[in-house]
């Protein structure tokens, strides 16, 4: 567990203490450990208990922290937890909803469900109990009812995982073939709620074999009911996610698993066959292809790979490219927008950069959080200065791997950067990025982008829309205007690559290669692992189209160096 993780336990326990009114010194033993565990310079998992108290945790919190780590929990949260109704506990995951309110909801409303929380929020006797008001039911009704949305769906990087877990435990079995992932995960889908895979069985093996062996595997069950002789469909036990494994014969694989790993408007594109793919695909001449990229060229189109298989403009972006253009997780040769123990991150400079450099880049920008984010420990002017001094030590030892002076500038309410201008000319590179005040109207969040944009210092619009996937919808921008003032004002855009963000969303990354804007692959990295959440970014970057030409930390540290002070 890492201390971000730790935090979040003790700042639950926290939120299920005052939900339980229990005495506010005790609230805040425990929501203090989360802050310092927050604040920590050093990774508490690789701390002794006599560390932690020597760094000024108790002897009690330093028992509960040993004890998230080897069993990932402590008693007082598994009681708080088991004393909670379970839509009570459900309430927690609404923005805007602390423990207050709910314990207020809870007590004097008597309501247990989020769905009769949601009915209250409806039918106006919510906004009648004293400290909501129709704003604020009608916030709560439309955070419930996105939350509903999510159900089922699972991040994918968290798909990945359980899609790793049934690949390896298929891919040597005396009865298989030959298996592949396909669905929504091949296509790089950011939310998934269906892991997807075509086999083929070896000639003497039958479907009862494989049916036998996943009726028997643990961490999944069987949905009998959806199941049929050639298709396996089950559930992960421990997560809300589905599985389905279909079994096809030798000769129609390739076709199965084009048909499988492709939305159903692409397949209905006909190219230039008569018919389109879908129909191309039930024929047998088509069934016996050797590979995917041989069924397309039957149609009389270059291979198309799965995901970019989403029918808004994959078949114009074939004619235009090749496969090959398309950026690959290797071509990135520097890694933007990171943190480090100067604000909220867990490792140091030196340590990111020696990171960086093992997994093949050439160079790092440090990006820390802002003064205005008292929250993550941003940094002031004092300290903002100390960071170039050891970030200038920093480069002559390691050059010629090379650090840039960057920070994640929050953009405050009316668009301005969060330094004074003698401040952000010592910067090389400014990330731009909403953090606060999430709630404005299209109009207002748009013209507060626009000011940032068109400030002279600005490098890079960080995370654009601020989403949370499946936690917390994007605030609303006009895309085209942003992305166009990014164009007019030589302004980079960056994929935030942490899987909570994979923001700027796919879907307008073939506009902003039209506006001939860059695009970065930012990890938002907070440790040395973080770092390889550039991973994800460059799933989704593919989903859009990305070419690598396009993206800005293709770039060698020297042409990178070029751009930063063009720009």
């Amino acid at each position: 567990m890492t201390n971000k993780q730790l935090a979040k336990a003790f700042k639950m326990t926290g939120s299920l203490l005052e939900l339980h009114n229990e005495n506010s010194f005790k609230v805040r033993s425990y929501t203090g450990t989360a802050t310092r565990l927050e604040n920590l310079n050093e990774v508490a998992a690789e701390l002794s208990q006599k560390q932690l108290v020597d760094l000024g945790f108790s002897q009690n919190m330093s028992d509960k922290i040993l004890s998230l780590l080897e069993n990932g929990s402590f008693k007082e949260l598994d009681e708080l937890i088991e004393q909670t109704p379970k839509g009570v506990f459900e309430m927690l995951n609404i923005k805007g909803m602390g423990a207050k309110k709910i314990r207020l909801i809870w007590t004097e409303l008597e309501i247990e469900t989020v769905k009769d929380l949601y009915q209250a929020a409806k039918d106006g006797s919510l906004e009648k109990t004293k400290g909501f008001g129709k704003k604020t039911a009608q916030n709560i009704a439309n955070q419930i009812e996105f939350l509903e949305k999510q159900e089922g769906k699972q991040r994918i990087n968290i798909a990945f995982q359980y899609s790793d877990y049934i690949l390896q435990n298929l891919e040597n079995q005396d009865f298989i073939e030959k298996i592949n992932v396909a669905g929504q995960a091949k296509r790089h889908q950011p939310v998934i709620d269906t892991i997807s895979f075509v086999s083929i069985l070896k000639e003497d093996k039958t479907t009862k074999n494989a049916f036998d062996f996943l009726n028997n595997l643990d961490g999944i069950s069987c949905d009998t009911k959806n199941s049929s002789p050639f298709l396996w469909r089950g559930n992960f036990d421990e997560i809300d996610l589905k599985l389905e494994i279909h079994f096809t014969e030798n000769e129609n694989f390739y076709g199965k698993l084009l048909r499988e790993s492709s939305s159903l408007s692409h397949l209905d594109y006909s190219s230039n066959n008569p018919n389109h793919l879908e129909s191309s695909l039930l024929s047998a001449s088509y069934q016996k292809a050797s590979s995917e990229e041989e069924i397309y060229q039957k149609i009389g189109c270059n291979f198309i790979p799965a995901p970019l298989r989403n029918n808004l403009s994959e078949w114009k972006w074939i004619k235009e490219n090749d496969q090959n253009d398309l950026l690959q997780l290797q071509d990135l040769k520097g890694t933007i927008h990171n943190h480090s123990t100067y604000s909220d991150g867990q490792n140091s400079i030196e340590q990111m950069a020696l990171a960086a450099q093992k997994l093949g880049h050439s160079y790092l920008v440090i990006s820390d959080h802002s003064q205005s984010a008292f929250y993550a420990k941003g940094l002031n002017k004092e300290r903002v200065e100390q960071q170039w001094q050891e970030i200038e030590e920093l480069n002559k030892k390691l050059a010629p791997f090379r650090i840039f002076k960057g920070i994640e500038s929050d953009i405050l309410n009316d668009g301005s950067l969060d330094y004074n201008e003698n401040t952000l000319k010592g910067f090389e590179v400014i990330i731009a990025s909403v953090h606060s005040v999430l709630g404005m109207s299209e109009e207002k969040a748009t013209a507060r982008l626009l000011k940032a944009i068109q400030n002279p210092y600005t490098k890079i619009l960080g995370h654009p829309t601020g989403r949370l996937l499946l936690r917390r919808e994007g605030y609303p921008i006009d895309h085209k205007k942003i992305i166009d003032a990014c164009a007019e004002n030589n302004v980079a855009i960056e994929i935030n690559a942490n899987p909570h963000r994979l923001d700027l969303d796919w879907k307008w990354i073939d506009y902003a290669m039209q506006k001939n804007i860059w695009l970065c692959i930012s990890p938002d990295a907070h440790s040395t692992e973080g770092l390889k959440d550039t991973n994800w970014g460059v799933k989704v970057a593919q989903k859009g189209g990305l070419l690598k030409k396009k993206t800005l930390n293709t770039l060698s540290v020297e042409e990178f160096e070029s751009w930063v002070k063009a720009k």
